[in-house]
C-alpha cells in the first residue's frame, strides 16, 4: 500500500470520514486488501475513542472480558457508521451500566441483540458480547451466560434460564461482605489481617492474576458504600491496598491511606454496619470508578473532608438513599412522587435503570423543580438521583418476581410505599392513568386512596405523555428493550 495512502487513513479522524473514504475507494476499485485493513484497524481506535467520549468510562486497566467489550463497540460503532446509522443505544447502555453491566443487558433477551447481529453479517462474531460471556465466565453471571450459550448454539444444563437476580458483581459483593462479617464477627467486631488474595479466594477468584482487577472492582464498590455512609473503607483492612487503589491522579491532595487504613482496622464492626454497607452497595453501578470518577467531580471537598475526618467520624446509621451528608433532613416522600418512582420501576423491572441513567435524572429534576415550587425543596439533597434511585428500589421488597429467589430488597421504608404497590403493581392502566394525572397536575387519589397533597402544578419539560402511552406495554420490558 502507498505510504500517501497509509497516513491518509492514519489522519483521519472521525468514523463518517473514514467510511466515506472506503465507499469512496470501493467505488474507484481500488480498495485492496491491505486497504481494508488499515481501514479496519482505524476504524477500531476511532471506535474506542468515541466509545471513551460518548461514555465518560475510564479505559484503562481493563480486565480481559472488558478490554474485548470496548474492543467490540468499536468494530460495531464502525461497522453502524460504515451503514449510515450510529451506535448510540449502544453507548448509552454503556454509560448507564459499565462494560459488563451493558453485555449482560444486552445478551439476556428473547431474541439476539441487534449488536451481534451487526457483527454476525460483517464476520465478526467472535467479538460479540455472547463470545466474550462464554469465553469469560468468571465475570458474568450465570443468567448471562445461559442466554449467550443459547444464542451461540451451544447446549446448557438446563432447558431454562437461571432465575433473575442479582448481578455477579453484586453477588460476589455480597460474598465478601458476608466474609468479612463473619471474621469479626468472630474477633469481636475487629477484623484481624489477611491479604487480597486470600479475600479474593473466598468468594470464589483464585488467579489474582486474570482477575485481581475485578476483585479490586468489588473492593471498591463496598469502600464506596462506606464513604456514602460515612464509614472507613473496609477494603483497607486487608495488608496492603491494590496498587492503584487511592491514587492521586490529577488532584492537588492524597488520600491519608495510613490514617484510614487506622480507622478502618480500630473499629469495632457490627452487624447493622455491614447490612447498611451491602444496601447501599446494591445501588451502586457495576464498575466503582463511575461511582468515584463522578462523586470526585461533583462532590471533592466532601470526599476529602471523608477520608480526612474519618477518624473522628461516628457515622449515625442512616438508611441507605436518605443520607448524603447534610444534617437537614428531607420531608418523607408523598403518595404522588411514590407513584412516580413505582412507574419508573415497573418500566424497568427486570433491569432497573442505574442513578445515573436519563430515567432517573430525569425524574429526580421533575421532583426537584415541584419540590422548590413548593417551598419544601431547598437543599441540595431533596429527591438527587441517589435518593430516586433508593426509593425505586424499595419496591423491590414487595416485588414476587424479585423475592422468589430468596432476596429481600432494601428493607427500610415507609408503609405508604407497600399501599402504592398494592393499589397499582398489578393494574398498569390506573397507574398511567394516575401518572398522567400527577404530570398535567392534578391529583392522584383513587378508589381507595385521597391524595394528600398536590404536589405537581404543571408537565415538567420532557415528553412525558409518551411514557404514559407506553407504560402498559413496556412494563415487563427489561432495559434493553426500553428507551436508554
Amino acid at each position: 500500500m502507498d505510504e500517501r495512502v497509509a497516513r491518509t487513513i492514519r489522519s483521519i479522524q472521525t468514523l463518517a470520514d473514514l467510511a466515506q473514504f472506503e465507499k469512496n475507494a470501493e467505488k474507484r476499485q481500488a480498495l485492496t486488501d491491505e486497504m481494508r485493513e488499515a481501514v479496519r484497524a482505524r476504524s477500531t481506535e476511532l471506535g474506542r475513542i468515541s466509545v471513551a467520549e460518548r461514555t465518560g468510562l475510564d479505559l484503562t486497566d481493563l480486565s480481559p472480558a472488558e478490554e474485548k467489550i470496548v474492543l467490540a463497540a468499536s468494530e460495531y460503532a464502525g461497522v453502524k457508521k460504515k451503514s449510515g446509522s450510529g451506535a448510540s443505544r449502544t453507548f448509552s447502555q454503556l454509560r448507564n451500566r459499565g462494560l459488563v453491566g451493558a453485555a449482560e443487558a444486552s445478551v439476556i433477551r428473547s431474541k439476539p441483540a441487534q449488536g451481534f447481529q451487526g457483527l454476525s453479517e460483517v464476520d465478526l462474531a467472535d467479538l460479540s458480547y455472547e463470545q466474550i460471556i462464554v469465553d469469560h465466565p468468571e465475570e458474568f453471571s450465570s443468567r448471562a451466560q445461559w442466554y449467550a450459550r443459547r444464542t451461540l448454539g451451544l447446549t446448557n444444563e438446563s432447558d431454562k434460564p437461571p432465575a433473575t437476580g442479582a448481578s455477579l458483581t453484586q453477588e460476589r459483593t455480597e460474598a465478601l461482605l458476608r466474609w468479612l462479617e463473619a471474621r469479626s464477627a468472630a474477633d469481636g467486631g475487629h477484623l484481624s489481617s489477611f491479604t487480597n488474595a486470600e479475600a479474593a479466594a473466598a468468594i470464589g477468584i483464585t488467579d489474582m492474576h486474570r482477575s485481581g482487577r475485578a476483585f479490586g472492582n468489588i473492593q471498591s464498590r463496598i469502600d464506596f458504600a462506606c464513604y456514602l455512609l460515612g464509614l472507613p473503607p473496609l477494603g483497607l483492612t486487608a495488608d496492603t491496598p491494590f496498587d492503584m487503589a487511592w491514587a492521586q491522579q490529577d488532584r492537588s491532595w492524597a488520600f491519608p491511606i495510613a490514617d484510614m487504613q487506622g480507622a478502618a482496622r480500630s473499629r469495632i464492626w457490627s452487624a447493622k454496619d455491614f447490612e447498611l454497607v451491602l444496601g447501599a452497595a446494591e445501588q451502586l453501578p457495576g464498575q466503582a470508578h463511575m461511582s468515584w470518577q463522578r462523586e470526585l467531580s461533583v462532590n471533592e471537598a466532601k470526599v476529602r473532608a471523608w477520608a480526612f475526618e474519618i477518624e473522628r467520624l461516628e457515622p449515625s446509621a442512616p438508611a441507605p438513599g436518605e443520607r448524603e451528608g447534610t444534617t437537614r433532613q428531607n420531608p418523607i416522600w408523598s403518595r404522588n412522587e411514590l407513584i412516580l418512582a413505582l412507574d419508573l420501576y415497573l418500566r424497568f423491572r427486570d433491569a432497573p435503570p442505574s442513578k445515573d441513567s436519563v430515567e432517573v435524572r430525569e425524574l429526580s429534576s421533575f421532583l426537584a423543580t415541584i419540590g422548590r415550587q413548593k417551598g419544601g425543596g431547598e437543599a441540595q439533597t431533596f429527591r438527587n438521583a441517589n435518593g430516586v434511585y433508593m426509593k425505586m428500589m424499595n419496591f423491590r421488597r414487595f416485588d414476587p418476581e424479585y423475592t422468589a429467589d430468596g432476596k429481600v430488597g432494601l428493607v427500610r421504608g415507609n408503609k405508604l410505599e407497600e399501599a402504592v404497590w398494592n393499589e397499582f403493581a398489578d393494574n398498569p392502566q390506573e397507574l398511567g392513568r394516575a401518572v398522567a394525572d400527577i404530570r398535567a397536575g392534578g391529583r392522584s387519589a383513587g378508589p381507595k386512596h385521597e391524595a394528600k397533597e398536590d404536589i405537581i402544578e404543571q408537565a415538567g419539560e420532557a415528553p412525558y405523555w409518551v411514557w404514559v402511552l407506553l407504560s402498559s406495554s413496556m412494563r415487563n420490558c427489561s432495559l434493553s428493550g426500553g428507551k436508554s
